[in-house]
């Protein structure tokens, strides 16, 4: 059942009603060309009785014309603004599925989860939203050109081919069955080699300092080997499908068209336009059937990615359904016994406990790797440790560390600033948050005065990582996020260390506003930092 919900919120990110538009859309530009080249026929049993093209037909053909030639351009611009918006939603959908799983449950994942926000949901998007709906055109119209056939030319020779129809779904579901091991096979190696791409970019350093480059590009080149293997694969039974539909349907229903339009001329059945007319309605029968082919690609590769964002789905739906009950809003912090470490290392902290009242400002001291940070990381969420229980407002932060987050402002060593505006990185921490509440904020972190006489105001770029900022304005930018944010509990992890005792002496009176009624726990190292607790708690191993 809990697939079922997955896979309708993928469906119904498509944008209602595109779909059987573009299916309605391929049966129209069908009968638009079936009539024109019907009357294309008659055109020619009236040279061959010498009676002449009358005016009006020719405008009916016309018109036929420019309808056809209409639905073909209607129907690439809906398929591409479907797939564009299918896509942003997708992407929205999956990036809220990563936030509800939290660091931990994306940790190691990282490469994966960039394959799946570009290549899986564009990937996807092109199947739902470009694929879908012109298939079941193609897979239609064959039927609905034949009854046509049948109304104004022949009946017999229209039902003769409609027997030859029943070849294609049978060997179009045969061989889906035939190559889905194939997208599997191709998703899988395309997510292992964008992870491993990732990972070898943001450990670089780190590998030239090893002297492991080498090894690492020959796993590189290992990877992309496998993913050019399955490329290759797929794309064989591309082809290998066009030749089973080329064969076993396009070749037949035009010998057999052939055949029938002779055989009923000859018996005086039809005229020399009708049997014309046949012929060059059996190749519109067999062009439709014909873009499988050239469609099918999309079908592999989006049924595959489609499957990728279904389990990421699966994965976050699954955290949630795990999530602890809603609890009472408490505003303390306690921390019971707990041993807790980074994975692959051993334990910075053993049978650990602290507790932090509603409305204490608490600062953690204690030298560098004892293991504040990693507490840090523990009470947002982000680690969690291997014995002992922790909670944060009375919510169990492993059963739902998303409901913790839900109630934490934090203020990093190096807040991360995104490259654009001054409001659009305030607008992270609310995005429907007015301008006034924006001033508001900057009024907190005291940097309302400086931020009005910038050119631009709040519409001042900050550049790559704040670079166009001071690191006091920079930080005081941070810290009116979190006011912006309007959390209970406030965690500030070395919040000063990046900036001179003068601007320090800022941020600290835009922090002891910001945590004016808050719970607050500081890591902190700087005797000023300290001095602004109420209580300080030694951290050692």
């Amino acid at each position: 059942m809990g697939d079922a919900r997955r896979l309708q919120s993928i469906r119904s990110a498509v944008p209602q009603g595109t779909v059987p538009a573009l299916a309605c859309i391929a049966w129209l530009e069908a009968v638009a060309i079936a009539l024109l080249l019907i009357q294309a026929g008659w055109c020619v049993d009236a040279a061959v009785r010498g009676t002449g093209i009358d005016a009006g037909r020719l405008g009916l053909m016309a018109f036929t014309a420019l309808v056809a030639a209409s639905c073909s351009g209607v129907s690439e611009w809906l398929m591409q603004r479907a797939s564009a918006r299918t896509e942003k939603a997708l992407r929205q959908e999956m990036l809220a599925a990563s936030f509800r799983v939290g660091p931990r449950g994306t940790r190691g994942r990282e490469g994966r989860l960039l394959s799946l926000a570009t290549h899986a949901v564009e990937k996807t998007a092109q199947y739902r939203a470009g694929f879908i709906g012109p298939m079941l055109g193609a897979m239609t119209t064959p039927l609905l050109v034949l009854v046509v056939m049948g109304i104004a030319v022949d009946w017999v020779s229209a039902g003769w081919l409609a027997l030859l129809l029943v070849i294609v779904p049978l060997a179009v579901g045969g061989f889906r069955r035939l190559v889905k091991p194939i997208g599997a096979g191709y998703r899988e190696t395309q997510a292992r080699l964008t992870g491993a791409f990732l990972e070898a970019i943001q450990a670089l350093d780190t590998l030239a300092y090893a002297r492991a480059g080498e090894r690492a590009g020959e796993s590189l080149a290992r990877n992309g080997e496998e993913h050019r293997r399955s490329l290759m694969k797929m794309l064989a039974g591309n082809q290998l499908l066009i030749l089973v539909v080329d064969a076993a349907f396009s070749l037949s229903v035009v010998v057999a068209a052939i055949l029938l339009s002779v055989t009923r001329l000859r018996d005086g059945h039809i005229g020399l336009g009708d049997a014309l007319a046949i012929v060059l309605l059996s190749i519109l029968v067999t062009g439709p059937v014909d873009v499988i082919g050239s469609f099918f690609y999309i079908g592999i590769g989006g049924r595959a990615s489609q499957e990728q964002l279904r389990e990421h789905l699966a994965r976050a739906g699954q955290q949630h359904t795990a999530s602890s009950p809603a609890a009472r809003p408490d505003g303390a912090i306690v921390v019971t016994d707990v041993t807790i470490g980074w994975p692959g290392a051993a334990p910075v902290l053993t049978d650990f406990s602290m507790q932090v009242a509603a409305g204490e400002r608490v600062a953690l001291v204690g030298p560098s790797g004892v293991g504040k940070s990693t507490l840090s990381a523990m009470l947002q969420g982000e680690l969690a440790p291997s014995s002992g229980d922790v909670t944060v407002d009375g919510v169990d932060v492993a059963a739902d560390p998303e409901a913790v987050r839900s109630r934490l402002a934090v203020v990093e060593q190096r807040s991360y600033l995104f490259l654009g505006s001054i409001a659009e990185n305030l607008r992270v921490a609310d995005p429907a948050a007015g301008d006034a509440q924006l001033w508001q904020a900057l009024e907190l972190a005291g940097l309302a005065e400086e931020v009005a006489a910038m050119p631009d105001g709040l519409e001042q770029q900050v550049g790559e990582h704040g670079s166009l900022l001071s690191g006091g304005q920079a930080q005081r930018l941070a810290i009116a996020r979190a006011g912006l944010r309007d959390a209970d509990i406030l965690i500030l992890d070395e919040p000063t260390s990046q900036v001179d005792l003068r601007a320090e002496a800022g941020i600290l009176a835009a922090l002891d506003r910001l945590a004016a009624g808050r719970t607050v726990v500081m890591i902190a190292h700087r005797p000023g930092a300290v001095l602004a607790a109420d209580r300080v708690i030694e951290v050692a191993r």
